[in-house]
Parts: structure tokens; C-alpha cells; sequence
């Protein structure tokens, strides 16, 4: 989460709130408007530790209320060192900061795809024009239209080019 400024403590609490609803890990940090910093580790989306000036544990919390506002940011998997005397019950800690918790609605399962039915597997027929008419490829010519055609170049006479030409005759 990008650092934030200038945010009221109900403002950071909702993003405190949104990465719990996430399930995330890592730290999160407060800086109040009154110089003094706060730490919130959250392991899996719950709180587990809670340091805020001197205090640690549930009075961290009590504390953290007094400011007004200030700045936040999250580092996600990001463990600094508690001390056991900042361990936190989560339930509580909700209680204490007046988080409620909003769980997404999980996305409507979606219906199975019905059985597409097969389709006789014809290969497409590639038509290939050039100028003066169409050309059809050899392997779908059939034999007898190949055969009238070697016949045909066979029996002609030399072509003659009667293109005019600008500039020359």
C-alpha cells in the first residue's frame, strides 16, 4: 500500500480494516499527527501485536485513539520483532479500534458450460485470387480439371501481350 497523508484515524482504521478483510500479512504502520508512530502486525488477517509510544498490547490501542489522524502504510510479509508483552487477542482488538469486519460476497459460482456439439471437421477451402480471376490450389482441383487444364496449355498458341504501356508501343 502506498503511503498516505494527511488522513483521519477513521480513515486509516478502514484501510487497516481492508487489508484484515484481505487475509494479507505483514505490518502496518501509523505516523499520528502527534509525532508518534504505531505498529500493527497482522499475520493471515489477524492482529496479533500492537505497539504505539511506549505502550504495547491492548493499552497500544487505548493510546492510538487519542490522535486525530495522520499517515499509514502497509509492507506486506514485513516482520519486525514484538515483544510478547505486545501480543494482542484479535477479537479485542477489533472491539478497541470499533472495526467491524465486512467480508466480501463471494462471486456467484458460474453455470457449467453446456456440451458444444461437434461439428463435422471439413477443411476450409482457400480461394486465392490473382489478377484476372481466381485460382484454386492443387489439392482440392480434382483430377479430371487438372488433367483439361495441361491439355488446354498444351493446344494454345504463344500468349501475346497486348498491354499498351505509356511511352512505348
Amino acid at each position: 500500500m502506498e503511503r498516505n497523508s494527511s488522513l483521519t484515524l477513521h480513515q486509516m482504521l478502514d484501510r487497516l480494516a481492508e487489508i484484515l478483510v484481505h487475509k494479507q500479512t505483514g505490518t502496518f504502520f501509523i505516523a499520528t499527527d502527534m509525532n508518534s508512530s504505531c505498529r500493527f502486525f497482522i499475520e493471515s488477517g489477524k492482529l496479533t501485536h500492537c505497539t504505539h509510544r511506549r505502550d504495547h498490547g491492548p493499552s497500544a490501542i487505548v493510546s492510538l485513539l487519542e490522535a486525530s489522524g495522520g499517515s499509514c502504510s502497509f509492507s506486506e510479509n514485513q516482520r519486525i520483532p514484538f515483544r510478547p508483552e505486545a501480543a494482542i487477542d484479535h477479537q479485542l482488538g477489533l472491539q478497541a479500534l470499533g472495526i467491524q469486519l465486512v467480508i466480501p460476497p463471494k462471486p456467484a459460482s458460474i453455470p457449467e458450460a453446456l456440451p458444444v456439439p461437434e461439428k463435422t471437421a471439413v477443411p476450409p477451402r482457400q480461394n486465392r485470387f490473382y489478377r484476372g480471376g481466381g485460382f484454386e490450389p492443387q489439392e482440392t482441383a480434382s483430377v479430371e480439371l487438372t488433367v483439361a487444364r495441361q491439355e488446354v496449355t498444351q493446344n494454345a498458341q504463344p500468349h501475346v501481350n497486348n498491354r499498351f504501356y505509356r511511352g512505348g508501343s
